[in-house]
C-alpha cells in the first residue's frame, strides 16, 4: 500500500514498537507510546455493534476486543511489510471471531464490511488507529465509503423549504473572519440562525456526520451556509448527507474559488449554490458542473466600521497609508508546497510576471496558451495539492511584483506601510517610508484609516476584475482611498464621484499630488462613497440578496 519500510522494537519488557521510514527518513515510531491509546481504544466500543479495527497495530487492542466473545472482531490491514513483523495474522488464525480484511482497494474492503454487518445483522463501529491513517489514506477512504452507506440505509425526516418569509440558515462556522459578519447581518435582520463549530479535518468522520446530522434535524433550517467552502469536506460525506436531509448548500468565495474547488470536483451538483465575490469566476465554475452559480461582491459590516469625526489617534496620522501583505512569505511556503523541479522550477518568476500582464484570471488557461510547452510539466506535478500550490504561488508572486511596482510610487510621499516583515526586505533600500507591524482587523483598522488623508491600495492578483475589503471599509469610518482600476468597481461605485481611482503604476504620484491638497475634493468622495455602501454594500444587503437567490433556486 504505502511506500515504506517497517522494523519492529522490543526491550526487556516485551514491549514493542514500530518504526517506519519513508523515503529515507524515520517519520514515524509508533507502539510503547500507543499502547494506552490502543488500550482505550478497545474500550470505547458500544454494544451492540461490531468493532472494526482500522489497522493492528502492535496488537494491544485486537488481544482486548478478541476477549469479547459475544460478537466478531473485524480488521482491515493490508500492510504486509507490519503484519510480518508482529506476526498478528499467524496468532490469531485459528480464531473464528476475528475477520481479517486484507484488500488494498477501499470499494472492495467497504463491500465485505458492509457484507458482515449485514450477515451478523450489527452495525460496525470504526476504531481509528491514527498511525495507519498517516501512512495511507486507504484507511480514511473506506470509513468513508462505510459512512456514506450507513447514511443510505437511515431514514431521514424532510420538511417544506422556505415557508417563511425569512428562513432559517445553518451556518457551517470556521476561523474565517466574514462568519461573524454574517451572524451579525443576519441578528440585525432578525434571520434565525444556528451557528455549529466544527471542521470535517478534524472531527472523526462518524462524530462529524453525527453532530451535523443532529444539529440538521433539531433546527430544521431552510438551508446551510459555509464561507470559502470550510467545513465541507473533500470525500463527500457532508455533501451526501445534505442530499438526504434534501437541504440544499450555499458556499460564498471570498477568496478564488478555483485554488479551492477542483479538490470538490467530484461534488458538483444542482443541490450547492456557489456565490462568488469575483463575477470573472462564474465561467470556470459552469465549466467544472455548478449549475447554480451567482456574483456577490464583498461589503462592510456598517457596526464596525463607524464614521470617525477624524483621527483620534495620533500616532497614526499620515499624509499616506498602505495597509496589506508584502506577499513575500506566502510566496515562498507555496513554493515549498509545490515541489517544483525542472522548467517550471527555472521559469516560475517569468510565469508570474507575464501572468500579472494579462487580463486571464486563471493559471492553468494561461499556461495553456502562453506557455504550452510547460503543460506536460504542470501535469507531471499529479498531486491536485500540488498544482494548487503552483498555480496560488503564480498567483502571490504576481501579487508582489505588481504591489511593490504601485507601492514604490507612494514613496516620494514617506508613507505608512502597514503590514508583515516581507516589507522590509522588498524595500530595504528605500528610506522614505515607515513600517507598521499588522492591525487588527476590527480593533484597530477602523480607527486607522481616518487617520490619513489618503488610503493607498492596490488589489491583489486573484482578482483581476473584482474589488477588495478595503473599497468598502475605509469610506465607511469616513477614510478616503485611492485604488486601482478593477472593471467591476463600476457596477459598484461612479468613479470620480464616489470613489478615486488610478489605472496604472504611473498615474499614481499625480493623484496623490491632487488629493492631498484638495481636501475638498477627498470629503466630497468620501460621503458619496459612504451613502452608496450604508445604501447598497453592507452585509445585510448582502445576506439578504444571498436568501432572494437561495429562495428562486430552491422553493
Amino acid at each position: 500500500m504505502a511506500d515504506y519500510t517497517a522494523e519492529l522494537l522490543s526491550d526487556e519488557s516485551g514491549l514493542c514498537d514500530i518504526r517506519i521510514t519513508q523515503d529515507g527518513k524515520k517519520k514515524h515510531m509508533w507502539g510503547r507510546s500507543g499502547r494506552d491509546r490502543e488500550s482505550a481504544l478497545a474500550k470505547t466500543l458500544e454494544a451492540g455493534r461490531i468493532p472494526l479495527l482500522l489497522g493492528s497495530g502492535i496488537g494491544i487492542a485486537a488481544d482486548l476486543l478478541a476477549e469479547q466473545k459475544d460478537r466478531p472482531l473485524l480488521i482491515l490491514d493490508c500492510e504486509a511489510d507490519i503484519l510480518a513483523r508482529t506476526m498478528l495474522r499467524e496468532k490469531y488464525r485459528d480464531d473464528p471471531n476475528v475477520i481479517w480484511i486484507t484488500t488494498s482497494s477501499a470499494e472492495e474492503a467497504a463491500g465485505q464490511i458492509n457484507e458482515l454487518s449485514d450477515s451478523f445483522d450489527m452495525a460496525i463501529q470504526p476504531l481509528r488507529i491514527p498511525f495507519y491513517l498517516r501512512i495511507s489514506p486507504f484507511y480514511t477512504q473506506t470509513e468513508t465509503l462505510l459512512i456514506r452507506e450507513t447514511g443510505r440505509k437511515a431514514e431521514f425526516p424532510v420538511w417544506p423549504k422556505f415557508q417563511n418569509s425569512k428562513p432559517r440558515i445553518l451556518l457551517l462556522t470556521s476561523q474565517y473572519f466574514l462568519m461573524g459578519e454574517i451572524v451579525s447581518a443576519c441578528e440585525r435582520q432578525s434571520i434565525a440562525h444556528m451557528l455549529i463549530n466544527m471542521d470535517a479535518r478534524e472531527l472523526e468522520l462518524e462524530h462529524f456526520i453525527g453532530r451535523i446530522a443532529s444539529a440538521i434535524d433539531t433546527f430544521r433550517p431552510d438551508f446551510v451556509l459555509t464561507v470559502n467552502h470550510l467545513g465541507v469536506d473533500q470525500e463527500g460525506v457532508l455533501n451526501t448527507l445534505l442530499h438526504k436531509f434534501r437541504l440544499p448548500l450555499a458556499s460564498w468565495f471570498v477568496d478564488n474559488p478555483m485554488l479551492i474547488l477542483p479538490l470538490y470536483r467530484a461534488q458538483a451538483d444542482s443541490n450547492t449554490t456557489i456565490f462568488t465575490w469575483d463575477a470573472d469566476r462564474m465561467d470556470s465554475l459552469r465549466e467544472m458542473g455548478f449549475s447554480n452559480i451567482f456574483h456577490l461582491p464583498l461589503g462592510t459590516d456598517q457596526t464596525r466600521f463607524l464614521p470617525s469625526k477624524g483621527c483620534t489617534e495620533p500616532r497614526w496620522a499620515r499624509n499616506i497609508s498602505f495597509v496589506g501583505n508584502s506577499m513575500v512569505h506566502k510566496t515562498a511556503r507555496r513554493l515549498e508546497a509545490a515541489r517544483l523541479f525542472g522548467p517550471l522550477l527555472e521559469r516560475w518568476k517569468e510565469i508570474a510576471e507575464d501572468f500579472g500582464g494579462r487580463s486571464e484570471p486563471s493559471v492553468l488557461n494561461f499556461i495553456r496558451s502562453d506557455y504550452p510547452e510547460l503543460l506536460p510539466h504542470y501535469e507531471a506535478l499529479e498531486s491536485p495539492y500540488r498544482k494548487l500550490a503552483f498555480e496560488t504561488l503564480i498567483i502571490w508572486q504576481a501579487t508582489l511584483e505588481y504591489r511593490l511596482s504601485c507601492v514604490k510610487e507612494t514613496l516620494p510621499y514617506s508613507p505608512l506601510i502597514v503590514g508583515d516583515d516581507g516589507w522590509k526586505k522588498l524595500l530595504e533600500e528605500d528610506g522614505q517610508w515607515e513600517y507598521h507591524r499588522e492591525l487588527s482587523y476590527y480593533e484597530d483598522l477602523p480607527r486607522f484609516y481616518p487617520c490619513s488623508k489618503i488610503n493607498f491600495n492596490c488589489t491583489s492578483q486573484q482578482m483581476k476584475g473584482a474589488v477588495n475589503q478595503r473599497v468598502f471599509d475605509v469610506p465607511a469610518c469616513n477614510g478616503f482611498l485611492l485604488t486601482d482600476h478593477r472593471y467591476q468597481v463600476e457596477r459598484l461605485f461612479e468613479p470620480g464621484k464616489e470613489i478615486a481611482i488610478y489605472h496604472s503604476p504611473e498615474e499614481i504620484p499625480e493623484l496623490i499630488e491632487r488629493y492631498l491638497h484638495d481636501e475638498e475634493s477627498r470629503l466630497k468622495i468620501i460621503s458619496a462613497a459612504r451613502k452608496r455602501i450604508l445604501a447598497e454594500h453592507t452585509y445585510d444587503s448582502r445576506i439578504a440578496g444571498l436568501i432572494k437567490c437561495m429562495r428562486q433556486t430552491y422553493a
